[in-house]
């Protein structure tokens, strides 16, 4: 486990502040003249990573590789400079590697898959009535049994990259080759572990006749038979997510026919999201709440019970206090989120 990780792991689970700063002197690329690699590891409470600097002691050019970011993502993309894909370079990379990723595996995990897919599949509709935000990742059924999420670093070119991680700029991406990759770092471990408690699998949430829903702190499987498959991952990128993924988000699932709903915790925000998600198809959208109703008839979140934050009561999903609720029609919710696979 490099310095970093085992950093970030002391730090997520005991909520303090930490910096170190390494500095190494050594003959990285083999031509007999000393580098200098020097490596700092910050963590704070909401932002935190590596930063590494190596300097080729011949020519004095400058390599660098970062992984810092917020800890309300799941994923961070790590850049690489053009010169630093060079031949002649490899050993620097390899090196810089070492120290700022995680293990490398060469294809993401279903998991990873599904916030791929869907970060390349999202729309957010204006006018819609029901929904400002619809995803489709187009997933299908896999044999077997789901494999536990984890911390580690794939290769993808920048070109998809720069879709599903749209915030993340960098002053080189003008200068790369359309077949130019970066490196994406996916923090899976955040699925079992949190800031009281570390999960050790799936939990089980929701049983029919034809599916068993599971969830983990970040994630919704369904299962079918000997098949699964993802529906849900909270990514900052596509949905949204708490402001550090030590708190759960993922607080209720709803398995209603042959669709799930989905709370979404925004801690420490009280308002919340819900979505809906078409199990067969994978289809999903986020419905639009309009929380200022509540406000307007001085209803607060906080006040609110478990139940009456969210309830499903005839037909319907039922957020508020009786004669003051807001009541959204869940077969008018389906029939809309099948109308954009048809290509509203």
């Amino acid at each position: 486990m490099s310095k970093f990780y085992f950093l970030f792991f002391i730090v997520f689970t005991t909520s303090i502040a930490a910096q170190h700063t390494s500095v190494t002197h050594e003959d990285f690329n083999t031509d007999g003249i000393e580098d200098r690699l020097k490596c700092t590891y910050e963590i704070g409470s909401n932002f935190g990573g590596g930063d590494c600097e190596l300097v080729d002691g011949k020519t004095k050019n400058k390599f660098t590789l970062s992984n810092y970011g917020c800890f309300c993502a799941i994923k961070k993309r790590v850049f690489v400079a053009p010169d630093l894909r060079k031949k002649e370079n490899e050993y620097f990379l390899y090196t810089l590697k070492k120290e700022i990723l995680p293990q490398f595996r060469p294809v993401p995990d279903q998991s990873l898959y599904w916030i791929i897919k869907s970060g390349l599949n999202t729309q957010k509709p204006i006018e819609n009535a029901y929904f400002d935000l619809v995803f489709n990742p187009e997933t299908a059924w896999r044999h077997g049994e789901p494999e536990l999420p984890y911390t580690y670093s794939i290769e993808i070119g920048a070109e998809t990259l720069s879709k599903i991680t749209p915030e993340e700029k960098s002053l080189f991406t003008q200068s790369n080759s359309s077949d130019h990759k970066d490196f994406l770092v996916y923090y899976g471990d955040t699925h079992f572990t949190l800031e009281n408690e570390e999960i050790k699998d799936f939990i089980s949430v929701a049983n029919s006749d034809t599916y068993e829903i599971l969830k983990t702190a970040h994630g919704v499987i369904a299962k079918k038979e000997d098949t699964y498959k993802w529906m849900f991952v909270t990514d900052m990128d596509i949905n949204a997510s708490p402001q550090k993924l030590r708190w759960a988000s993922i607080e209720k699932v709803v398995l209603h026919d042959k669709h799930l709903i989905i709370k979404q915790s925004l801690a420490p925000d009280p308002e919340y999201n819900l979505y809906v998600v078409d199990i067969e198809s994978g289809l999903g959208g986020r419905l639009k709440i309009d929380f200022n109703k509540l406000l307007e008839s001085g209803i607060e979140i906080p006040d609110l019970s478990k139940e009456e934050r969210f309830s499903i009561q005839e037909g319907n999903i039922i957020i508020g206090r009786k004669g003051s609720e807001l009541k959204i029609p869940l077969e008018k919710i389906k029939q809309e989120l099948t109308s954009f696979t048809k290509g509203k």
